[in-house]
């Protein structure tokens, strides 16, 4: 089974990284899985479960042990990043009970629900849990039911915009059946799925529509400067603009220019993106915001975007500073030999500011940090600060060649001490990075052992080919004698 922990790892290599840059809101959200804005950060989609992984857990849910439907539960949602299109195709599919089958087992395990037993094993989920699937009046709905609640659990779980919208989209199935535990799941997930809400609210379908404006005054109809304060992960604020850019809220406006100042690359990125799309009805705000920055009246004959634009210049000026006072202090930690502090100083950059102008200056630094730790020992960090510098230096240049270099050859040290030696890896070592002597050395010595045991078999074969003939000729006078 793929384990979820992976994430972490994997996703700078997986297909969420490659969207990390869309931003702002879409023309037509319902055709995006996750409604096209600002991607969550998820585990790569090869590494979530299959269709034919969902099912067998599925199975095992509806299992006559209780013990096991109760594993079976914890493992669909411990094994779920990454899933969530599967556990969309297998929700939608035959679950073998009617629509008043699975209501009237719903209903039941509600009224087992009131047992502080049952619900101590984890809300309505659990009382469908502590039901036995094998009962002639009403397993078939039990079964379906623990199935399709294991699967919005586990989707809910995920705290996505790709889960909550497969949620969303589900809530009207089997005749709204699973609608009100749905609303109570994203209630008690409070700011966290208000963006999916908001998409829901601007969405064609009537019903879908409904659920989303209901569920939202029920979670007390926050303003949205409220929602904005609660709101902690950058990557949920983004979407939050982008929803309510998609549903061309005007009342957001304004919040929203103030945010594309935003310490976080990927809030100021959305909010940019959907005072794009506000168009004109931006005017008086950012003329308002230029004439407050600078002190004076907008130049005669300059419209909203000049007006942005100048903003925007100043803004990031001014956050600039602050990053190139950072940047001179690790390049002097880095020349007076203090590493830590260098790593310190570059990391906080980059974490405010990815895409800092001056980073691909921070690649030496990163090889001088990596070649510390693989003295001492600690490959793990010396490894992690090899993959910063391969990933902050220049295309095509010394320091991209030399952080690739130094990846390889941690990985054919680690295969060597294993007992595997790559010869062709420390070849390319040796190329990519002519000042790594202990890579060439390597080369040149497999090369030299390689050669002699090559000329051994050669001449061994030559050895082996003339007593082959020799025998062959004699085998042939004998038997002429013979005749």
């Amino acid at each position: 089974m793929r384990l979820a922990f992976l994430a972490a790892t994997l996703v700078p290599v997986g297909a969420a990284a490659q969207r990390v840059e869309r931003s702002g809101p879409c023309e037509n959200p319902d055709r995006y899985e996750d409604w096209g804005g600002t991607p969550d950060l998820l585990m790569s989609r090869a590494l979530g479960l299959s269709a034919k992984e969902v099912d067998a857990i599925s199975r095992k849910m509806t299992s006559p042990d209780r013990s096991e439907r109760v594993a079976a539960a914890l493992e669909l949602k411990k094994n779920a990043p990454g899933s969530e299109q599967a556990l969309r195709q297998a929700l939608w599919s035959n679950h073998g009970a009617r629509n008043a089958q699975i209501r009237e087992s719903v209903k039941m395990a509600r009224r087992k629900m009131k047992n502080e037993d049952a619900a101590s094993q984890g809300g309505l989920l659990g009382a469908l849990l502590a039901m036995d699937p094998k009962d002639q009046n009403y397993g078939e709905g039990t079964r379906a039911a623990i199935r399709i609640m294991g699967m919005l659990v586990s989707l809910n779980g995920l705290d996505t915009m790709a889960g909550y919208k497969v949620i969303l989209e589900f809530s009207g199935r089997h005749a709204g059946i699973f609608r009100k535990e749905i609303g109570r799941m994203f209630k008690s997930n409070g700011m966290k799925v208000i963006p999916a809400l908001v998409y829901g609210r601007g969405s064609k379908d009537k019903e879908l529509h409904m659920f989303s404006v209901k569920w939202v005054r029920d979670m007390g109809n926050p303003r949205f400067g409220e929602q904005i304060e609660q709101i902690e992960n950058p990557r949920r604020l983004a979407q939050l603009l982008e929803a309510y850019a998609s549903v061309n809220e005007l009342d957001a406006v304004e919040i929203t220019l103030s945010l594309a100042n935003h310490e976080s690359v990927f809030v100021r990125n959305a909010a940019r993106k959907c005072l794009e799309y506000y168009g004109k009805n931006v005017k008086w705000s950012a003329l308002r915001a230029f004439e407050n920055t600078f002190g004076h009246e907008a130049p005669e004959g300059t419209d909203v975007e000049y007006w942005l634009e100048k903003l925007y210049e100043h803004w990031d000026s001014e956050r600039g500073a602050g990053a190139m006072a950072l940047f001179s202090e690790g390049l002097g930690a880095k020349a007076e030999g203090d590493l830590g502090k260098m790593e310190d100083r570059y990391r906080l950059i980059l974490r405010d500011d990815p895409m800092f102008i001056r980073r691909h200056e921070m690649a030496g630094g990163f090889l001088d940090l990596a070649t510390a730790h693989e003295e001492e020992g600690r490959l793990k960090k010396a490894r992690e600060a090899s993959l910063m510098a391969f990933r902050v230096a220049s295309p095509n240049t010394d320091g991209k060649r030399k952080a690739r270099a130094r990846l390889d050859w941690l990985e054919a040290e680690t295969l060597r001490a294993g007992g595997a030696f790559d010869e062709e890896l420390y070849r390319r070592i040796a190329q990519e990075d002519p000042e790594n002597e202990a890579a060439r050395t390597w080369a040149e010595e497999y090369s030299e052992t390689d050669d002699g045991t090559g000329r051994l078999i050669v001449k061994a074969l030559e050895i082996s080919l003339i007593l082959f003939l020799g025998a062959l000729l004699l085998y042939l006078r004998l038997r002429r004698r013979r005749r």
